[in-house]
């Protein structure tokens, strides 16, 4: 049921966080990658070099997030069955931190931008890995691959627009506060071994 070939599974909340971070991200760049292919949405920026340096690092995270971390669909099927089968409702409990962390994200995300509204998939990705990353100082011990990314040098291609182009320039500074909001929703939800709370699985 795993999609993803070498899941790398957290035991610390803390390294949960990140895995639910993760699960937020792959999901996101899945559905950009399918819009991008079905010409509904093409990339904002309008110099090529820029362009070319965000898809390669795009891929490049893509890939590394098929092969070791799970999407929501996962998620979303084991809640599914776990209405049937006794052994995925005891699996559906150990995957309920994961659950409730991938959830507060996806209402923050909700909250903050509209149905309608314009946005930039792929720069918020950057902008939610660099403020976990770099500003929040949170362990990457279990993900390495992420080393691998400049996320200053990513985000400054986007910021080579903000004094050429006022309308793309107005939701790129939008992408840096959504991704400020989501960071600041995951770190304050918090997960209790002992509470009663029943997650609701919300499909992103």
């Amino acid at each position: 049921m795993l999609d993803c070939s070498q899941r790398i599974k957290p035991k610390m909340l803390r390294e949960v966080k990140t895995e639910a971070l993760l699960v937020f991200i792959r999901t996101t760049l899945e559905k950009f990658f399918i819009d991008l292919q079905n010409n509904k949405i093409s990339h904002i920026l309008g110099d090529e070099e820029d362009s070319k340096i965000i898809e390669k690092n795009l891929k490049e995270l893509f890939n590394h997030l098929q092969k070791y971390v799970v999407s929501s669909k996962y998620i979303q099927t084991l809640s599914q069955k776990a209405e049937f089968h006794r052994d995925m409702r005891l699996l559906l409990k150990q995957e309920e931190p994961l659950i409730i962390y991938y959830d507060s994200m996806v209402r923050q995300l909700e909250r903050s931008l509209p149905q309608g509204s314009n946005w930039i998939p792929e720069q918020l990705v950057f902008c939610l890995l660099s403020e976990w990353i770099l500003e929040e100082e949170k362990s990457i011990i279990l993900y390495p691959f992420l080393k691998n990314f400049d996320y200053i040098h990513i985000l400054s291609r986007y910021d080579n627009l903000l004094s050429n182009d006022k309308d793309k320039s107005k939701v790129i500074k939008e992408m840096y506060l959504l991704g400020g909001e989501i960071i600041k929703k995951l770190k304050a939800t918090k997960y209790k071994t002992n509470t009663k709370r029943k997650s609701k699985f919300r499909k992103k």
